[in-house]
């Protein structure tokens, strides 16, 4: 199979090529057709949940998508809260280790991971999907 995502446009477009009994193929267009009713319902939950997590408005960061995002709101609550952007990545553990003994520099390590495991966790998977995004992007054609 040519395609990675079997049921998108380029996918779809090579299984109507195969050459399958008039049986298979109506049933594999049964099965697209469910596919697709599934995927409207799931875009409706989807702004149901949008809408009571108060993420309406339209801002986007890269690799972080509604249920990172949901999760991330169920996480700190009230972003008001937190007095700086400094306090908010402590809170979720993104901060350096950073060593010093007296007036020796500093020596910086990996993240603290002190705070809020999961949404650390969740924070950590967007960034490794926007770096494959990137990736994507930067491929030659």
């Amino acid at each position: 199979m040519p395609h990675a995502d079997l049921f998108g446009r380029l996918g779809r477009a090579w299984l109507t090529r195969q050459p399958v009994p008039d049986d298979e193929r109506a049933a594999i267009q049964r099965h697209i057709r469910e596919l697709d009713r599934l995927g409207d319902d799931l875009r409706v939950l989807d702004r149901e949940i949008a809408d009571r997590a108060c993420l309406t408005k339209r801002r986007s960061i890269t690799g972080v998508n509604l249920a990172v995002a949901a999760g991330l709101v169920a996480a700190v609550g009230d972003i008001g809260r937190s007095s700086s952007p400094q306090k908010l990545v402590s809170y979720f553990g993104l901060t350096p280790n950073v060593r010093q003994w007296g007036s020796v520099l500093p020596i910086t390590g990996g993240l603290a991971r002190v705070g809020r495991s999961h949404a650390r966790a969740m924070l950590v998977e967007a960034a490794w999907a926007a770096g494959w995004q990137a990736k994507e992007e930067r491929k030659p054609i």
